[in-house]
């Protein structure tokens, strides 16, 4: 029981929110869709925000509930939680567009949230990856250095090449894991191929 609880949170450490409609993404099987907010259940939300506006996103929703208010804890009801918090709050951060690409920070208080990770320093099966673009990764490299960030690689050329083995896309990239364990892909791109 506590192991499937368990299982299920961690499936849940990334709530991807789809968006289906006629205005952003690809057309698939005739319908369009697009990969809206990816929410993180993080422990500190304060230090999870610095984290991510070093990046470029900023804040562009928040709330907090408390179990008192009408509707109760953001999230409680629905998702299946390690406890059961007085305190719930989230921050919705984005990047230049206003629809699609946000990350959800959400945070619970009293108590807090066990983490249902076990191991904080390799990746495993239920782990994400999220890829962030920016256009100056150096820029974004120095501020996160400034914070103590834990990077799994500094920046680094990488090139991607198409079956034929001609070149795709080239560009900068590195790995650095947020204050919560999330491994996050900085990208720098500086040559794509058309469409």
């Amino acid at each position: 029981m506590v192991r499937c609880l368990l299982n299920r949170l961690h499936m849940m450490l990334a709530i991807v929110f789809v968006m289906v409609g006629p205005s952003v993404g690809n057309m698939a099987n005739g319908q369009e869709t697009a990969v809206r907010r990816t929410t993180l259940l993080v422990e500190d939300i304060s230090k999870s925000m610095d984290f991510y506006q070093r990046l470029g996103l900023m804040p562009w929703y928040e709330k907090t509930s408390r179990d008192t208010d009408d509707g109760g804890v953001v999230g409680a009801s629905d998702l299946p939680l390690t406890a059961d918090p007085k305190v719930g709050r989230i921050v919705i951060m984005r990047g230049n567009h206003d629809r699609i690409g946000m990350i959800g920070l959400l945070g619970y208080e009293r108590p807090p949230l066990a983490s249902a990770r076990g191991n904080l320093m390799g990746l495993g099966v239920g782990d994400i990856i999220i890829m962030i673009e920016t256009d100056d990764i150096n820029f974004v490299y120095n501020r996160l250095q400034e914070t103590g960030a834990r990077f799994h690689t500094t920046p680094e050329r990488f090139e991607i090449s198409n079956p034929d083995g001609s070149v795709r896309d080239t560009g900068y990239r590195m790995f650095v894991y947020d204050p919560d364990g999330h491994l996050i892909e900085v990208s720098e791109p500086t040559e794509r191929e058309p469409g």
